[in-house]
């Protein structure tokens, strides 16, 4: 029984964990995309998985934050003058790394409307792109300026009269950048839902 019970939990936990990822809100993001050439995804995709990029610390500082979440809260709790300095600390770090990933070509200013999602984004406009084709993305979250590099297939590349649609799936995300989109989605959503409430609210007045 037990373990049937631990069974139905964790597909739960599953299912929840989907759903993240497929929540979309359309944005205004910063976006570089980069074609890469048939002949070179594979050493792409290597020097991807092999390397430390810097494009991710911001989001591997806040992941590790995250970790140890219960330990800042205690700190907080005996020893507040040491929590604000840590706090101060912190913050110099993360400009340090914001500084780093504006250096590493990411967009400072929003440049493109976009629905996003952790699974991906699309957007009007771009290049003409093949399908399934691999191109590097550079995506800048804002107003905190969070950087995330990822490598993505070509889902579709539309052109008609009216406009060209463009829509990418993550190929290859680091879990701290993914964990970092969903952190920004969320975020949007419940400014949205607050800013809708007070306008019920106004109204009825």
């Amino acid at each position: 029984m037990t373990e049937e019970c631990d069974r139905s939990l964790r597909e739960q936990e599953r299912k929840a964990q989907e759903r993240r990822r497929y929540f979309r809100i359309d944005d205004e993001v910063g976006l570089m995309v980069r074609p890469i050439p048939a002949e070179e995804e594979e050493q792409a995709i290597t020097s991807f998985a092999d390397e430390r990029s810097h494009a991710s610390l911001a989001n591997e500082l806040r992941a590790l934050r995250d970790l140890h979440l219960p330990q800042r809260r205690s700190l907080d709790y005996k020893f507040p003058t040491v929590s604000a300095y840590v706090r101060m600390l912190e913050k110099q770090i993360d400009m340090l790394a914001l500084a780093i990933g504006d250096e590493n070509g990411f967009s400072a200013a929003p440049n493109t409307l976009a629905n996003l999602s952790a699974q991906g984004l699309s957007f009007d406009g771009g290049d003409d792109l093949a399908t399934d084709a691999l191109v590097e993305l550079r995506l800048t979250l804002f107003p905190d300026r969070c950087h995330i590099r990822v490598l993505a297939r070509v889902v579709r590349c539309r052109v008609d009269q009216a406009c060209k649609s463009t829509a990418l799936e993550f190929a290859h995300i680091r879990e701290a950048d993914r964990e970092a989109i969903i952190r920004h989605i969320h975020l949007l959503q419940r400014l949205q839902l607050q800013a809708s409430a007070e306008a019920e609210f106004d109204k009825g007045v």
